[in-house]
């Protein structure tokens, strides 16, 4: 009894003195934990800035702007539900399917950190630490002029409180000759109301406009050449010094544009351009891209008040080809969709799944590397439609039997691809490394940058300065985006004294890789003073 007595007081002893110890590394870790809070100038305005605001910004399609703290701060609540609910960035193709160029997908460590900033109060921290913003000019982002302009007549969206406006409009090209496209961007004229463009190839001219009844989707069997979603960028067709790749645009062919105005824009003006850019002949080693709906089913009844399966196969494809990129697109009663094909040998080449079908979010998936489907091999399409009344987005209350058809109230089971005739070692090739080609016709820009701040030599080869003079001592940041307002470079952060000061870049990204030639913003902040300009890459 003695020796337990005894052993018993030493152990309570060790046990107050742990129970200090823990109470103590409780505490501390109480502080740490507070200090390490997430806050808008340390942490979350560089995941927005990266993620968000190109959509969301005092131009963008956003219903509001995400460049400022305040906005922010009243939206945390909305903006930690649409994350962690994976409704926001919108990307709707099942990354594990398939890789593609440009996701938006936010890392894990994105992801936390605005949930845990939003869970956190918001909390703003010391703006002078916030990174410089990007710029959204709303100018085209591909450089130099374009070859051909096609801007459609500024046209008013008919869209009501409750009903989307759908319209096509075809315009002639003017060509007398066939040319060979490399390149093209779309360019709303009004970005905060248009949610989709898709630009279609009429190559005899024949389709129509149709700006009347407000459900125009689009030629389904013409060549779809490009789109135009909220985040999406030009396209750029593969090149490289071994070989070129592109599409044709005939003579006398028209472009259609295809547009979706959402509900509550009736009353206000879009003037939508496409700009297409054109390679010099002769061209050497070109490789046509061709584009359609090589999957589609126009056999099929949905009826009211069931879920209802349909699928479409291209048995023994009879060319060896490289698929580029995959565009499902159903209408409103869609549910999911997927693309792959089953090559001779038995195995799976995966182009794309959508588990939950958005018909608000349609787009290009354009393949991370280039896939190969050999001769003989069988495509398939398979999609899944919703037309009772637990599908929100159906039009009809209650549910009636649907068909296949041209309005957007009736439905369609289409994928599109863009394909090119096979060569050994397609399928090694990355496509993002190919997709930054230099477009000619860069020329000096004018001198748009603020007082005060020189940029030189501008254009640049292989270095430029940005040179300026600080009043006193400042806590300087300077980052370099592109013309999407992606970030590209995170050049200088820290305090500098007073006097003339200069930066250099190198023309290289954050992982060190040489940047495409193109233009370019610098965007810093000088004691939370914004200065923005325009660099050229040659």
């Amino acid at each position: 009894m003695t020796i337990r007595f005894i052993f018993g007081s030493k152990l309570t002893l060790k046990l107050n003195y742990m129970n200090k110890i823990l109470l103590a590394l409780f505490s501390f870790g109480t502080l740490f934990s507070a200090s390490a809070q997430p806050t808008w100038s340390e942490d979350a305005a560089a995941v927005f800035y990266n993620n968000c605001t190109e959509c969301h910004n005092p131009d963008g399609v956003g219903s509001f702007s995400l460049m400022e703290y305040g906005t922010a701060y009243d939206y945390r609540s909305l903006i930690q539900e649409y994350v962690e609910f994976n409704i926001m960035p919108p990307w709707t193709a099942d990354s594990s399917f398939q890789h593609y160029f440009d996701e938006r997908i936010l890392t894990e460590y994105e992801r936390n950190t605005i949930i845990d900033w939003a869970n956190g109060g918001g909390l703003e921290g010391d703006p002078a630490l916030a990174p410089p913003p990007p710029v959204y000019s709303g100018d085209q982002v591909l450089p130099g002029e374009p070859d051909l302009v096609i801007t459609m007549p500024n046209y008013m969206s008919k869209a009501t409180a409750l009903h989307d406006d759908y319209v096509c409009i075809s315009l002639p090209t003017g060509l007398t000759e066939d040319k060979k496209i490399k390149a093209i961007e779309i360019i709303p004229g009004n970005r905060s109301i248009v949610h989709h463009c898709l630009v279609y190839n009429d190559a005899d001219g024949s389709y129509d406009t149709d700006t009347i009844g407000g459900n125009c989707g689009g030629p389904s069997t013409e060549p779809l050449i490009a789109g135009y979603t909220p985040g999406a960028r030009p396209t750029i067709f593969p090149s490289s010094e071994d070989f070129s790749s592109g599409m044709i645009l005939e003579a006398g062919s028209n472009i259609v544009f295809a547009l979706h105005y959402p509900h509550g824009s009736y009353g206000e003006y879009d003037q939508t351009s496409v700009h297409i850019y054109y390679y010099d002949e002769p061209v050497a080693d070109f490789r046509e891209i061709l584009a359609g709906p090589y999957i589609q089913n126009w056999m099929f009844d949905l009826p009211a008040d069931e879920i209802t399966p349909v699928s479409a196969v291209v048995e023994d494809v009879g060319f060896d080809l490289t698929v580029l990129s995959a565009f499902p697109h159903m209408h409103l009663l869609g549910k999911s969709i997927e693309a792959y094909a089953i090559d001779p040998a038995g195995d799976t080449i995966p182009f794309v799944r959508i588990p939950k079908w958005d018909f608000d979010w349609q787009d290009f998936y354009w393949f991370e590397y280039m896939q190969h489907m050999p001769l003989g091999s069988d495509l398939h399409g398979n999609g899944v439609y919703d037309n009772t009344v637990a599908n929100p987005h159906n039009p009809a209350d209650p549910p009636v039997d649907v068909s296949p058809g041209f309005n957007t109230t009736d439905e369609m089971f289409l994928i599109y691809f863009h394909i090119m005739a096979y060569q050994p070692g397609d399928e090694l090739i990355n496509v993002d490394s190919l997709n930054s080609i230099y477009l000619a016709g860069i020329s000096e820009v004018a001198d748009d940058n603020q007082t005060g701040i020189k940029v030189y030599p501008n254009p640049f080869n292989e270095t430029v300065a940005i040179e300026y003079g600080l009043n006193e001592n400042s806590y300087v940041t300077l980052y370099i985006y592109d013309m999407s307002g992606k970030l590209v470079k995170k050049v200088f952060t820290g305090q500098q004294d007073s006097g003339d000061q200069s930066v250099v870049w190198d023309g290289t990204t954050d992982e060190g890789v040489s940047v495409a030639k193109g233009i370019y913003h610098y965007s810093m902040l000088i004691n939370g003073q914004p200065y923005t300009g325009r660099i050229v890459k040659q």
